[in-house]
């Protein structure tokens, strides 16, 4: 049984990913939807990150985002490493002075080849669609296999899924690919995948979330698209909750 409702507000936390998106924005003289079709995204993009203070991009969107801002997705992410990248300078004012940054770039790096990424995480699903039905369907074997970033060598039993629908938007956008550890205890806000019983023969059905509360016997989920709803999925049909990894995780920061 399934239950839609508007979750409790979470406060705002200082500095955030939209805080450190409008300076760039700002500095660049761009606008969220101008910045979004430089990055090939959609027009809606980045305001739709923008007016949700609880959002975070995607990692496809997260890369393309910020290669149009001029700054590192890690900064950009966690405002921790460089904020100054390779992308656009600011023309909009030729007399402002040029801003400098105390972050010295790196020595020499030993850059990861794409090849050396083992394609051996199994994709096992696609994520479906609607707030309503909320879920995807474990086919009942691999689909397809994608690389495993580096900071995962090693982990077991690493699974992949597919975003399909606008639940998530815009923390993940249709095409998205998400990678799930089964072995990471999930935390209230976290992102996770949880599992449900669907009959012996059928394929077991998933929904994708953010936990946002265990009560009664129940397992809360918040969804994005439409801001602050909620899922409400009986615990007696789950089999399984297993956390999303979060970019952070995926980059070894």
């Amino acid at each position: 049984m399934i239950e839609i409702k508007k979750a409790d507000r979470i406060p705002r936390m200082s500095e955030t990913f939209q805080d450190r998106a409008r300076q760039r924005l700002q500095n660049l003289g761009l606008s969220p939807s101008g910045a979004s079709e430089k990055a090939g995204l959609s027009r809606e993009t980045l305001p739709k990150l923008l007016k949700n203070e609880m959002a975070l991009p995607g990692g496809r969107t997260l890369t393309r985002l910020a290669a149009v801002l001029g700054t590192s997705e890690q900064w950009l992410l966690t405002g921790q490493g460089p904020e100054q990248g390779g992308g656009p300078e600011n023309t909009g004012n030729s007399a402002a002075a040029p801003r400098t940054s105390e972050v010295r770039p790196a020595g020499d790096v030993e850059v990861i080849q794409r090849s050396a990424m083992p394609a051996d995480v199994p994709v096992m699903g696609t994520a479906a669609g609607s707030l309503q039905s909320g879920a995807f369907q474990l086919q009942g074997g691999v689909i397809d296999y994608v690389r495993r970033p580096p900071a995962l060598s090693g982990a077991r039993d690493i699974y992949a899924l597919y975003i399909e629908g606008s639940s998530m938007e815009p923390r993940y956008f249709p095409g998205e690919l998400v990678y799930v550890n089964p072995h990471k205890p999930p935390r209230i806000g976290d992102t996770i995948i949880v599992q449900e019983l669907n009959g012996d023969s059928s394929p077991v059905a998933a929904s994708i979330g953010v936990l946002h509360k265990r009560v009664n016997g129940t397992v809360v989920l918040r969804k994005y698209n439409p801001p602050d709803s909620e899922v409400t999925i009986q615990q007696s049909s789950i089999s399984a909750i297993h956390r999303v990894l979060t970019p952070n995780e995926l980059f070894g920061v």
